[in-house]
């Protein structure tokens, strides 16, 4: 007959230490509209590892180096190599080979504007992974069953931004 042991409600056995490392959310108060004589403010969560820029939206600080997108992080991250990263990004092969087309203000907007879309959708999707399966494989039928990928390629981002703007503020999609 099998021996029982007591775990508590997580699952584990009692006394052992959890494996999984937990992200510690703070709360900004932000300011959004004024109503009367006093601001209307929402709660926004942000995670440790990522920065404001300047236009207000996040990009995870885990990738900018020097004020430029690393593009050994990002790859590294999404295990894939350069070459699938730049067609990813509608690049040619050879474009995140060289230094001076990996600065390219072109080059870097791309990289941000992809990282900051799957910054955005990694809470929903459950993860970086699963926001880059969304990103690459998920036709959006607001925007004429074109995936983020494609709106991205396409320098047409801010659609995709608006979108996902829309999502959290609870219109349909």
């Amino acid at each position: 007959m099998a021996k029982l042991t007591a775990r508590s409600k997580a699952g584990r056995k009692r006394g052992t230490k959890s494996l999984r490392k937990r992200t510690v959310l703070r709360v900004n108060y932000v300011p959004i509209t004024t109503k009367g004589d006093r601001p209307e403010r929402r709660h926004v969560k942000v995670r440790p590892d990522q920065a404001a820029k300047p236009d207000g939206f996040m990009v995870a600080a885990r990738y900018i180096s020097d004020g430029l997108v690393d593009i050994d992080a990002v790859t590294s991250e999404f295990g894939m190599t350069k070459t699938a990263l730049a067609k990813l990004l509608g690049f040619s092969e050879e474009t995140l080979q060289r230094f001076s087309r990996v600065t390219a203000p072109k080059t870097q907007q791309r990289l941000r504007d992809m990282l900051e879309i799957l910054t955005r959708v990694e809470p929903w999707a459950g993860g970086m992974a699963q926001a880059m399966g969304w990103y690459r494989g998920q036709a959006i039928p607001a925007l004429g069953d074109q995936t983020a990928e494609a709106l991205v390629r396409n320098d047409q981002a801010d659609v995709v931004r608006a979108y996902l703007d829309g999502l959290a503020a609870g219109s349909y999609a």
